[in-house]
């Protein structure tokens, strides 16, 4: 769970930080560029695997995840959007960010 956990914050967040300037949680911000897409999409799925595949929890010694836990870890990766948003937000009226 916790390298699941970690796979999605860091997805949070790379498509935060893509504009500093501006709130990331647009449309324009969650279309990405095709590179990051992809890139996020490979990882998604090497992640699926990683969760779910059998040889896998051989491999690493796993086990596959719940529907309450994999909720869990997606609502704390938007509460992580949440938050980094906020602190982009309050960056800017203290005048901290370059809006140029």
């Amino acid at each position: 769970m916790v390298v699941n956990t970690l796979v999605v914050l860091e997805v949070f967040y790379l498509f935060n930080v893509r504009y500093l300037n501006v709130a990331s949680m647009t449309l324009c911000g969650a279309a990405g560029t095709p590179a990051v897409l992809a890139a996020i999409t490979a990882v998604v799925i090497a992640q699926i695997v990683l969760t779910y595949a059998p040889f896998m929890h051989d491999w690493f010694q796993t086990r596959p995840l719940g529907i309450q836990d994999a909720a869990l870890i997606i609502a704390m990766g938007i509460g992580f959007m949440v938050l980094l948003e906020g602190e982009k937000n309050l960056m800017r009226r203290l005048g901290h960010v370059d809006l140029r």
